[in-house]
């Protein structure tokens, strides 16, 4: 598997770097295939450079805003996970203004894991990003993130 740190941004039309690589967006689209059929609803995007990356819709309604992330490494391996204050902060504001739940999905290498963001203690924040491991990273990739309790988080069960 590729190492984050060593992935490529690419460009948005309007100049803003993206981290998101065709890469990153399959496994996310392996992971979105497995909540439709888990959840029975379907996940969709939403533009490119919006903090909050998917909706999930059931029967032509809204249920759902949800961030999904994969990593390589087991759920033990660390006892945390990585939630960008920003998108938290997002997640919230559109959760409650539109009535549905926002979830953070996480894929370890040793199944699925999910919690509603509205459960995360946002108390442990902490700066993190490539710019604090990487030479020569930006200093833009470096940013308030909230550090997310695996043992916390609920197993996706097919």
């Amino acid at each position: 598997m590729e190492s984050y740190y060593d992935r490529t941004p690419s460009m948005h039309p309007d100049g803003t770097r993206v981290f998101q690589t065709p890469l990153d967006r399959k496994r996310e689209e392996q992971v979105a295939k497995v909540v439709e059929k888990v959840w029975n609803c379907r996940l969709r995007h939403f533009g490119s450079l919006s903090p909050i990356d998917w909706y999930a819709v059931r029967y032509d309604r809204l249920v759902g805003l949800l961030e999904l992330k994969c990593r390589s490494h087991t759920a033990s391996q660390f006892p945390t996970v990585y939630l960008n204050v920003r998108k938290w902060l997002a997640m919230l504001l559109a959760s409650n203004g539109l009535g549905v739940p926002p979830i953070f999905i996480v894929r370890f290498t040793d199944g699925i894991r999910w919690i509603d963001v509205r459960e995360v203690n946002a108390s442990q924040v902490s700066l993190a990003g490539c710019g604090q491991v990487r030479k020569g990273a930006s200093i833009e990739d470096v940013e308030p993130i909230i550090e997310v309790d695996v043992r916390r988080m609920r197993v996706l069960a097919d």
